[in-house]
């Protein structure tokens, strides 16, 4: 079987709002220059993101019209169309050159449906305290998913004629679309790489379901104080920087159960919202039945670890449990080193006639700088996705290491193991810089040379 390479498109092409100004006219220009040089180069799709604040600034009022017109070139120059349903902000993340919020109107209903009232009861909120627009909190994911599944169905209405085209559908699960907490994102402070980043559970809803959780595991109170020795009250780490420098998350029962917790909540999330998704688009007499479903994961790559003469070593690893994607233990190779949960959640999604594929980030990164073990951590997941029969995708974290060729040799190596690569961004690959030109034309080559049996 070929590697499918397919490309991301610019973040929006030209101006939504004034689809025909000379802004926007200009950018489509280029926009179909660069569609018509990835042709030749014999890319299969492309991806573009598909904004909820764009489409739905009303309740179940819809605006498509940007849209019919983004497919409408991408169909035009003979390649195929991934949509991402993109409900998480634009804006604030790394490589981000545009904004669009969350539609306004979510945000009110949400509030509505907690006693409270309190819109930040259904947002992340830090151990800084900080709220985050970026996402509807995964604590709120039951109260949004009648609005996530009518924006699927509203999507699957309108562009239905354009079936054939469209062959996969990539669901946002969370900050840049990725299910992950929003640990190293701009509402916190000295938070970003290559730091630890921030646990994000600190709202009303996040600490009653801890409260749930505890008491689910434990029957009452005491039984929960007699598992962790000391119980003044069930809630998240009041001192975090004093909780992880004293190891409490490794060496207490209580630190244990707080991030057991912590990743389960985040997995629960994104099996509720994909199984959304398949129900709308996969059931029987769907528009879209048989399409693929996509959901990406990230590359949380730094505080790893380091290889000694081929010894592996693992470091704290907390940028990735505050990110929510591996709890505090179960970091041997049997447990694939905590990533073994999250693969089987996409084992357990699979459904006959529909793929769930599992795109990850960072294909292109090395070891080393920061205690990143990115290297080992592509070929972790790639080989435990193989291995649970996960269809499984990649790609580059960062559009600037395109200009570099041992990024490209990084990421060809990963081709046996990985079904699909997805570049970041076709302006790059097929733009100015001579080392991503060349080296884009050359992974096609490789790409569609067919493999051996």
């Amino acid at each position: 079987m070929n590697t499918v390479i397919n490309v991301m498109a610019p973040l929006v092409v030209g101006d939504p709002a004034g689809l025909n100004n000379a802004t926007s006219a200009k950018a489509w220009k280029e926009f179909d220059r660069h569609l018509a040089k990835a042709k030749r180069r014999g890319v299969y799709a492309v991806t573009t993101d598909v904004w909820w604040g764009l489409v739905e600034k009303a309740e179940r009022n819809y605006d498509w019209a940007y849209y019919d017109k983004l497919s409408d070139h991408i169909i035009r120059a003979g390649l195929n169309w991934i949509g991402i349903i993109s409900l998480h902000k634009c804006g604030g993340n790394t490589g981000d050159t545009f904004n669009v919020s969350l539609p306004d109107w979510v945000w009110s209903k949400l509030a509505s449906k907690i006693e409270s009232g309190n819109v930040n009861a259904v947002k992340y909120v830090s151990e800084q305290g900080n709220a985050s627009n970026e996402y509807v909190s995964c604590w709120a994911t039951k109260l949004v998913l009648e609005d996530y599944k009518a924006f699927f169905s509203a999507f699957q209405e309108h562009f239905a004629a354009k079936r054939e085209h469209i062959c996969e559908i990539n669901i946002s699960l969370g900050p840049a679309g990725e299910l992950r907490y929003p640990s190293y994102n701009q509402h916190d402070k000295n938070t970003d790489y290559p730091t630890r980043g921030a646990l994000q559970c600190y709202s009303e809803l996040a600490r009653q379901s801890f409260v749930d959780y505890v008491l689910t595991k434990y029957g009452t109170v005491n039984g929960a104080r007699s598992a962790w020795g000391v119980l003044d009250k069930i809630e998240p780490p009041c001192n975090p920087g004093a909780f992880f420098a004293d190891r409490g998350h490794i060496n207490l029962q209580y630190g244990r159960d707080f991030f057991d917790w912590y990743r389960e909540s985040l997995l629960e999330h994104g099996r509720m919202v994909l199984s959304a998704a398949l129900e709308v688009f996969s059931s029987e007499g769907s528009a879209f039945a048989g399409i693929d479903i996509g959901a990406k994961f990230p590359g949380v790559h730094w505080r790893m670890g380091h290889l000694d003469n081929g010894r592996l070593m693992l470091s704290d690893r907390l940028a990735e449990m505050t990110a929510g994607l591996i709890s505090s233990y179960g970091w041997d190779e049997e447990q694939v080193y905590g990533y073994k949960a999250v693969i089987s959640l996409f084992r357990e999604l699979q459904q006959e006639g529909t793929r769930v594929v599992l795109h990850f980030t960072c294909l292109e990164l090395a070891n080393g700088e920061n205690e990143s073990l990115a290297f080992q951590l592509v070929r972790w997941i790639g080989k435990e996705a193989n291995r649970q029969f996960v269809p499984v995708k990649g790609e580059n974290a960062l559009n600037y290491t395109l200009y570099d060729a041992a990024s490209w040799g990084r990421l060809r190596s990963a081709l046996d193991l990985y079904e699909g690569l997805t570049i970041l961004r076709i302006s790059d690959a097929v733009g100015s810089n001579r080392t991503a030109r060349h080296e884009f034309r050359r992974m096609c080559q490789l790409a569609n040379v067919p493999k051996a049996a």
